[in-house]
């Protein structure tokens, strides 16, 4: 199980790595500007712990949460994944994790259930984040594998 774990944790910081530069590359061409979530990141640590501004703060907690969390967790929970294909279980954990975030991280930050104090585009973007997510983690973990 350990190998697995491990294998799920570098996946999972690949996903991490290709959703961030998507992220960066949308926001340097001036597409919807106003909705970064690292800013948001960023702002809600201002105001929950009085923390001076800190971006590299919140690309670290990103990465981290991407890596040691999310990857730990798929590593954890592919075999019991649907699908018969790690692309497929990539998308399905995608899914799954976009659902977990919309219903407790997004409420707890202030910004209501789906995020949807942010708008219609919050709930959308991050469907499309971690759908290109779950499709990275499920393709360099099956890669490691020797099998996607």
């Amino acid at each position: 199980m350990g190998s697995r774990l491990m294998r799920g944790m570098m996946a999972g910081f690949v996903a991490t790595f290709v959703v961030s530069m998507i992220l960066v590359l949308r926001l340097a061409a001036g597409i919807m500007p106003w909705y970064d979530p690292i800013e948001i990141m960023n702002l809600a640590m201002q105001d929950a712990f009085d923390t001076p501004d800190s971006r590299e703060l919140a690309w670290g907690i990103h990465f981290a949460v991407g890596t040691l969390i999310w990857g730990f967790l798929y590593g954890l929970l592919t075999p019991y994944l649907p699908g018969r294909t790690h692309l497929r279980r990539g998308l399905a954990f995608g899914l799954i994790s976009w659902l977990v975030v919309m219903v407790t991280v997004f409420p707890l930050a202030g910004s209501g259930l789906f995020g949807l104090g942010f708008g219609a585009i919050a709930p959308l973007s991050m469907l499309l984040a971690h759908v290109v997510f779950g499709l990275v983690i499920g393709a360099v973990y099956g890669r490691t594998r020797g099998v996607v």
